[in-house]
């Protein structure tokens, strides 16, 4: 699947365990790596004597030498054995309401990208037919140059408070598909039950971000400009429908004085039939 690009105040979330309270809270989410790293049963590596049971020994330590370095397969070995980076993307509630009535969202992305040393790195890693760098130690790597870059907290200290967003489509949870915890069915993400699955298996999410111009320049409004546009979305981004039905038409009064002459007219007829 291809990374999903940079939206509004999209930034990388840490994929190391976190001491956080369990759940959604306002650190993130309580996704840990070892979650989704799979178990040496649940790749074949078993106790035994037999020949079998050592060359999948020898694979299993791949696997985790992979899961270390690459994320995916680098090797025969490796082949057809679950192998997916270690990591969780998901939308994190800011508090703040978008100018369209929606609350505002920020999208992490915790999974691995492949660059942590940059395009050279990438460059030489395919002409030697390797795979991109999405292991957890590579993420470590990612992860620390995240915290160098102060935009993300300069953006939100000298944000006007008033944000114009757009909405976007992301991938959240796992690489493996997962938005819970295998063990406690704890969720890794907010609103679980607004995810959907991709063609790709994935699950995706969409919510409101922070809209960007040309440079990638968070756009935000001024308090009156904010307040004078439409809030045509609730607070969970569904659109608010206009109220229509029975007790709308009962209220114009236009349609009132219609339904009384017309109760008039069949009270006349009425009449003139007893008659």
């Amino acid at each position: 699947m291809s990374r999903v690009p940079q939206q509004g105040t999209e930034t990388r979330a840490s994929i190391l365990p976190s001491n956080q309270p369990s759940g959604m809270g306002f650190l993130g989410s309580s996704y840990t790596p070892i979650d989704s790293l799979k178990t040496p049963p649940q790749i074949g590596v078993r106790a035994g004597d037999s020949m079998s049971d050592v060359i999948d020994a020898v694979r299993g330590v791949a696997f985790y030498t992979d899961s270390i370095g690459f994320g995916e397969s680098s090797t025969g070995l490796t082949q057809g054995m679950p192998l997916a980076p270690l990591g969780i993307n998901y939308f994190l509630n800011t508090g703040q309401k978008c100018s369209n009535g929606a609350t505002m969202y920020t999208y992490f992305e915790g999974i691995p990208r492949g660059d942590a040393f940059g395009p050279k790195v990438q460059q030489v890693m395919q002409e030697m037919g390797l795979p991109g760098l999405r292991g957890l130690a590579p993420g470590m790597v990612e992860d620390a140059k995240a915290a160098l870059d102060p935009s993300p907290m300069m953006n939100a200290l000298f944000g006007s408070g008033y944000p114009q967003c757009k909405e976007i489509e992301a991938q959240v949870g796992d690489m493996y598909g997962a938005i819970r915890d295998p063990s406690t069915d704890e969720s890794w993400i907010e609103s679980p039950e607004t995810a959907y699955a991709g063609s790709n298996g994935l699950m995706y999410q969409r919510r409101w971000v922070q809209d960007t111009d040309a440079r990638g320049k968070p756009i935000s409004l001024t308090k009156e400009k904010w307040a004078k546009q439409k809030k045509t979305f609730n607070p969970d981004g569904t659109p608010i429908r206009k109220k229509e039905g029975f007790t709308n038409v009962m209220s114009h009064p236009a349609t009132m004085a219609t339904i009384g002459i017309l109760c008039l007219f069949m009270f006349g007829v009425m009449t003139m039939k007893k008659k």
